[in-house]
């Protein structure tokens, strides 16, 4: 795989990050989560749990593979993150972030060419600060072995965690990507053999370990070992019920939280004929469990200390809870930001909700996702409705939890008897992400050629500059600069129409970059100077620029490009690490070591780069001889 240096995007390594802040479905003050999952920092409300989570941290310290499964929506997420990792201490191991390989478009190909996209977003996973270029072209072994060694007491190395949660999307993800699958397990297996104090833990559905077991032996060498995770016993759910109230004010009166635990194990059915029967079990599903009690606490008046009978009775069911709740949400952000209620259900149910009944997913562009305002989509997501991902290096949007498909479809019937229109310019461009989606690049191609033929000039000029930039993409895929500048350059002036700065800007960094791949740095220059204008505050931006400077021989206009770049983000190794490069051949030596150091102290690893010691020797040269 090729390895860039200081002029291109230089390889990195881990910083440990701190965690993205959690996403939860009522009141912060609500000692559930709801529908979300739990984060490390809700240990303290995480109970239910605790045989299988010292279980699966033995199991974990003491193999080289652990597969963690169960059926989905059981927990296997909320036990790995607030119940495992926080009693792994410093003293154990050294862990890194928990991550995904999740389904979505790699940061764009025309950009960081000759990569796979899975150990891409492992990596990136792994160095959240640090921009998506930085994984390119990397291995996970060569990755893993730059990490300094964390020893114990006695100066032997520590074991290296390593998880990897919903492995099951390597098994389920777009047929163009399966390519890639077999090179990405061969990357773990070589990290594996490469690593003895490495101990891998995969997360993955009870339906798809049959796919992973042709892989296990390699995976676990010597020492593997599986953990099922099952439903909640009556127990574990009455202590999830009950303890997270200890924190707060309120409390459960007698045999209520008892009766709660009694009806999420009761099951209404019904037969044709219109009889209606229960069926009572011995577990508890967990996200019914959340649902119900966030439902609860969010509907109690304010005064209330102790939770009756009647709040539950009045409060205490999960479908209502969650069709009131979507209702409620979409009539707060419609309102908000001057979008019918009925485009916004149908929006929902046409991006979000697939034919089979699943979640779908839908990528931000430059100013909007699947055709609604990204305004729009922040806003369902900063309510809960939905939750945002960073995938390698693209920003995607799904609903937050499978149990919301229903009430999304319940929450659009007072609109599902309006006659169909005739389809849009906008359905012809979703039609279009959805083919490049799976794979089908000429068909992608058609319909959002077809999206600009149909509008025609009376197209809505957003949905158009849209079509053009996806065009551009397209063409940049396939190598076709020209056209993919002259696309992109039709999308910067129809953002321009609109007033839309910030879309303009990203449409000219992007053409600056792919020209700057090209060798054309001239070009480039100028489309990355005008996007530096719109974007200010982009330090990623701030570098290229300085590198293509650097490239035509500007190097002072690239150290003062580069100086505001420090100004904004002073621990940003990329830009130390460049214009060290630059002051130690072309300008101030005594700074080009103060840069270098600064980078190799962020990033360790940074002293076995040799282009990295070749600045440092160049940089010492220099001063001794002055």
């Amino acid at each position: 795989m090729e390895r860039r240096g200081l002029l291109g995007h230089d390889p990195g390594v881990l910083r440990r990050a701190g965690r993205p802040s959690g996403l939860v479905l009522m009141e912060s003050a609500s000692p559930y989560v709801g529908l979300r999952y739990y984060e490390t920092d809700d240990q303290h409300r995480f109970y239910g749990r605790d045989r299988e989570a010292q279980e699966a941290r033995a199991l974990w310290l003491s193999n080289r593979l652990l597969i963690v499964y169960g059926q989905s929506g059981v927990g296997k997420t909320s036990l790995l993150r607030a119940g495992v990792v926080p009693r792994i201490s410093q003293r154990d191991a050294n862990l890194l972030p928990v991550s995904r390989i999740p389904q979505g478009s790699a940061f764009p190909a025309a950009v960081v060419p000759h990569h796979n996209p899975y150990s891409f977003a492992l990596l990136s996973a792994w160095s959240r600060e640090e921009p998506p270029t930085l994984a390119a072209g990397m291995r996970v072994a060569e990755f893993l072995r730059g990490l300094p060694e964390v020893m114990d007491r006695y100066d032997t190395p520590l074991p290296l965690l390593v998880a990897i949660d919903q492995f099951e999307e390597l098994f389920s993800d777009l047929p163009h990507r399966r390519v890639y699958r077999e090179e990405f397990v061969e990357q773990l297996v070589e990290a594996v053999e490469a690593l003895p104090r490495l101990r891998l833990l995969i997360a993955i559905r009870e339906d798809f370990v049959a796919k992973l077991l042709p892989y296990e032996a390699t995976l676990g060498q010597h020492g593997r070992a599986r953990f099922p995770v099952g439903l909640l016993g009556s127990q574990a759910a009455l202590e999830a019920v009950t303890r997270p109230l200890a924190s707060t004010a309120r409390f459960f009166a007698p045999g209520v939280a008892e009766k709660l635990v009694d009806n999420l194990r009761t099951t209404v059915i019904s037969n044709s004929l219109g009889e209606i029967g229960e069926t009572v079990t011995d577990t508890v599903e967990p996200v019914h469990l959340q649902v119900v009690c966030s439902a609860l606490w969010e509907a109690l008046p304010e005064p209330v200390r102790e939770i009756s009978l009647g709040h539950l009775r009045d409060h205490g069911n999960i479908e209502r809870a969650l069709t009131d709740f979507c209702a409620r949400t979409v009539a707060e952000v419609s309102a908000r930001h001057g979008v019918p209620e009925p485009d916004v259900w149908e929006w929902l149910i046409r991006e979000f909700v697939t034919e089979m009944g699943t979640r779908g997913t839908v990528y931000e562009g430059i100013s909007t996702a699947g055709g609604m305002p990204n305004e729009v989509a922040r806003a369902l997501e900063e309510r809960h409705i939905l939750k945002a991902e960073r995938r390698a290096g693209s920003h995607w949007f799904e609903l937050l939890h499978d149990r919301l498909i229903d009430p999304i479809r319940r929450g659009n019937r007072p609109w599902s008897a309006q006659t169909v229109p005739n389809p849009s310019p906008a359905v012809y461009l979703r039609t279009a992400e959805g083919a490049l989606a799976d794979g089908d690049l000429e068909l992608a191609e058609k319909y959002a050629g077809e999206s600009i033929v149909f509008g025609g000039d009376r197209a809505d000029p957003r949905t158009r500059a849209e079509a053009e930039a996806f065009l551009g993409g397209l063409a940049a895929q396939r190598g076709h600069l020209s056209d993919a500048r002259a696309r992109y350059a039709s999308a910067a002036m129809l953002f321009d129409t609109l007033g839309d700065q910030i879309a303009v800007g990203r449409v000219q960094a992007t053409i600056g970059r792919l020209l700057s791949t090209a060798g054309r740095n001239a070009d480039a220059l100028v489309e990355l100077l005008a996007a530096s204008a719109k974007l200010p505050g982009d330090v990623e931006l701030r570098v290229d620029l300085a590198r293509v400077y650097t490239r035509v021989g500007q190097h002072q206009a690239a150290l003062g490009v580069l100086g505001g770049a420090l100004t904004i983000a002073p621990a940003d190794v990329g830009a130390l690490l460049l214009r060290g490069w630059i002051e130690a051949t072309h300008g101030d030596p005594a700074s080009a070591l103060k840069d270098l150091e600064n980078a190799a102290r962020l990033r360790p690893a940074l002293g076995d780069d040799g282009e990295v010691g070749a600045a440092l020797q160049a940089a010492r040269a220099r001063l001794d001889a002055s």
